[in-house]
């Protein structure tokens, strides 16, 4: 009887592993540096080496980041009013060129980890990226995933669209030059990007800043803002799906 007892001992002692193994989740295997990788950290099914960032990080106790961390834990605490988590993960999860990104679609924001040995550039990827989310609570708010331009085209300085337009005309993205002039210029200015985000978590940011012309249609378009009079008249969205319901 010890010997069928020690031998069944011996059979679950072999086995347990095996079961416990099949306990641990796994993420999928992806080729870093790819867009399935960067689509992986996107959906949080990608979670090693992707850590997220807050205030009290110890990264930022770095004296290389004494000049910075004002403005950045200004951006940090603004971008937790409005419920957007800033991610710090691995470059292997990042295409090549890709330094921080924001999807609206999930309302989440990741920054390349190598910035932190470059507190300079990690503070103008926030502001950049930063901003993208100000665009997303321009474009009807942080529950849409249209994002409007929020600077109007005068205050746009012409250096910063003329760099804007050969930079992502090159990477065949000339779709998406206003949006990233609109960043580049809040990338260029401080404490811009924390200011509109604190206006974001009070209430709609186009109540707050004059929305430019196409904006102001969209807006009105989907409701959220009224017909302006003496103006041209404005019809719904045909992209309605983008629209949330609004107040008018």
């Amino acid at each position: 009887m010890k010997k069928i007892i020690a031998a069944l001992g011996i059979s679950l002692s072999m086995a347990l592993p095996v079961s416990a193994a099949k306990l641990i989740p796994t993420q999928p295997t992806v080729k870093s540096h790819s867009l399935a990788a960067m689509g992986c950290m996107i959906l949080r099914e990608c979670t090693e080496g992707v850590e997220l960032l807050t205030a009290s990080h110890p990264a930022l106790e770095d004296k290389d980041f004494d000049l910075f961390r004002e403005e950045i834990v200004s951006i940090l605490n603004a971008m937790e009013k409005v419920n957007v988590p800033i991610y710090i993960a691995q470059t292997r999860y990042f295409t090549p060129r890709t330094v921080g990104l924001y999807k609206p679609d999930y309302n989440r924001l990741f920054v390349n980890e190598e910035l932190l040995k470059d507190p300079r550039e990690f503070l103008g990827t926030l502001r950049h990226e930063g901003w993208h989310v100000v665009q997303d609570c321009m474009g009807g708010g942080i529950k849409t995933s249209f994002m409007a331009q929020v600077h109007q085209d005068s205050e746009i300085p012409l250096w910063i669209m003329k760099a804007t337009r050969l930079t992502y005309g090159s990477m065949g993205m000339s779709r998406s030059i206003p949006w990233e002039a609109d960043a580049n210029t809040a990338e260029e200015t401080i404490n811009t990007t924390a200011k509109h985000l604190e206006m974001c978590a009070t209430g709609p940011l186009w109540e707050q800043v004059r929305p430019t012309p196409m904006t102001m249609e969209w807006l009105i378009g989907c409701g959220w803002m009224k017909p302006q009079e003496g103006l041209y008249p404005y019809y719904p969205n045909k992209k309605s799906e983008y629209c949330v319901e609004g107040k008018y």
